[in-house]
């Protein structure tokens, strides 16, 4: 049933059901996190074991949707911090029309956090070690670091701040693979986080690029924030040190030329969607310019993970 026939009184897991398709697609995030997860898990797997093989189980299950469980809680806390901005500009948001309540998604959210605790648990003690560490950086992003005022004046530097908790979710990949610590990572890990963190950067400005006629008063874009242009050559750059990163670590470990072949497509794609902006600016160039950044992520991080399979193999049972 479409959000705008829907009302207060509607059953609530159709509102639910809504809230979920405006704010947080689980089909979409969960098809990110299967290619997120994927990826890091194998390389933690064949970085830490060389001769083995990537080893899947219940475990990786219940990884995979401890992240998923993490991404959620995260929109939930960012329900919470952007209350007001919201009330004042996306009035005709599931939320703000109130056929869901902040006290419902604390509820859920809430289950979603001792889950994710719980399945760390069970993963073991490194696992519920690194989870704990993410958790806490999440309730500094929920608080804003306590700077909140002057990170809304720093709009890239907020940015940059709260990707930082994508490198401590590849920490909890690695520690439900591996059962290691986040300081026992290897150093060609975090090669590869850094890949991750860049990874979700370009997605938070590309998904903030604004046509001009589609600018809102009293909204920050990186298009207003950078210039229409130099946003685009930003969003460019850092889609060339992403692909560049997964290359260093697919030559680190010894993958397929068919993987390099795919990083080049990927990136020449997403370079012509980078020029259609530039050259025709609308609000379906500026569209795309999101779409294409959701498409580097699951192709880089598919293709990483099917060319550690091919080259390593997959095994079946701990983690």
């Amino acid at each position: 049933m479409p959000a705008a026939s829907l009302t207060r009184e509607s059953p609530f897991l159709l509102r639910l059901g809504a809230y979920l398709s405006e704010r947080f697609p689980p089909l979409g995030h969960g098809l990110i996190v299967i290619a997120y997860y994927a990826s890091n898990h194998s390389v933690a797997s064949v970085l830490t074991d060389p001769s083995g093989s990537v080893r899947l189980g219940v475990g990786a299950l219940m990884g995979a949707a401890t992240i998923l469980l993490f991404f959620f809680h995260l929109r939930v806390f960012d329900e919470h911090k952007d209350r007001a901005d919201d009330d004042t500009y996306h009035a005709e948001r599931v939320l703000q029309r109130g056929l869901v309540t902040l006290r419902d998604l604390r509820v859920i959210g809430g289950t979603g956090i001792a889950l994710e605790f719980l399945f760390a648990a069970v993963s073991g003690p490194a696992a519920l070690v690194s989870l704990a560490i993410a958790f806490a950086f999440s309730l500094l992003m929920l608080k804003e670091f306590f700077v909140g005022d002057w990170l809304k004046r720093h709009f890239i530097v907020y940015a940059v701040s709260h990707m930082l908790v994508m490198p401590l979710l590849a920490a909890v990949v690695l520690s439900f693979a591996t059962g290691r610590y986040l300081w026992q990572a290897p150093v060609w890990f975090w090669v590869f986080a850094a890949f991750g963190f860049l990874a979700g950067l370009n997605f938070e400005v590309s998904r903030k690029m604004k046509a001009p006629d589609d600018e809102i008063d009293g909204v920050d874009s990186y298009t207003k924030i950078l210039g229409t242009f130099t946003a685009a050559y930003a969003v460019l750059a850092m889609r060339v040190v992403d692909v560049g990163l997964a290359a260093l670590v697919g030559l680190r470990l010894g993958l397929s030329p068919w993987f390099y072949v795919v990083l080049v497509l990927a990136l020449a794609v997403c370079a012509a969607s980078v020029l259609s902006f530039r050259v025709g600016l609308s609000s379906g160039t500026a569209k795309r310019m999101e779409t294409y950044s959701v498409l580097l992520l699951l192709i880089l991080n598919l293709s990483m993970a099917a060319a550690i399979a091919q080259e390593y193999g997959i095994a079946w049972g701990t983690p």
